[in-house]
């Protein structure tokens, strides 16, 4: 079995081939940083993300590597909605005890059901996301358009509980239909 470093270096790597390969395809030949044509955004998208999952609850820290997968439907050049579902890997604390310290691992569910709210519609799209998630879920990132399919999308997503706050910087690919 892999550790979860060689999981999220596949990851990355699979990402930079994909994009590699979307960036050059016959679709999306047009200049790379040209916003795509007004109306192009509409429709479905998937896409998949990693990253780096932090998380603060009960009075404990931990962090673990995450990989997430995307869809969504882009109804116009502002709005969209979005659900996201993945894992991270074994996220740990050292917890104290009436017999001293011990190691506490876990694994949580990443998901999320947002509103996206984009903000330009040119080549760099900053956007918000709001909806639930494990808790409150809120989310920004820039979706940077190669083309009228293909996005990267640095972001990064917060989940907010009365007893726990995690964080998840991330890289996500989008291929729209």
């Amino acid at each position: 079995m892999r550790s979860t470093p060689a999981l999220t270096r596949s990851a990355i790597a699979g990402l930079l081939a994909i994009t590699l390969a979307v960036a050059f395809t016959q679709d999306t030949a047009h200049a790379q940083s040209a916003p795509p044509p007004a109306g192009s955004m509409k429709g479905a998208y998937v896409g998949i993300s990693v990253g780096i999952y932090f998380e603060a609850a009960e009075g404990h820290f931990g962090k673990a590597a995450a990989i997430s997968g995307i869809a969504g439907y882009q109804f116009n050049d502002r709005w969209a909605i979005h659900g996201e579902f993945g894992r991270n890997g074994k996220t740990c604390y050292w917890v104290n005890t009436d017999k001293g310290r011990k190691k506490d691992c876990h694994r949580d569910p990443l998901f999320s059901l947002d509103a996206v709210r984009r903000f330009e519609s040119g080549s760099m799209r900053p956007y918000v996301a709001f909806g639930i998630g494990m808790g409150v879920h809120l989310g920004t990132g820039v979706e940077v358009p190669f083309g009228r399919r293909f996005a990267i999308v640095p972001a990064v997503d917060i989940n907010m509980l009365p007893d726990m706050l995690s964080a998840r910087p991330k890289i996500a690919q989008f291929v729209r239909f």
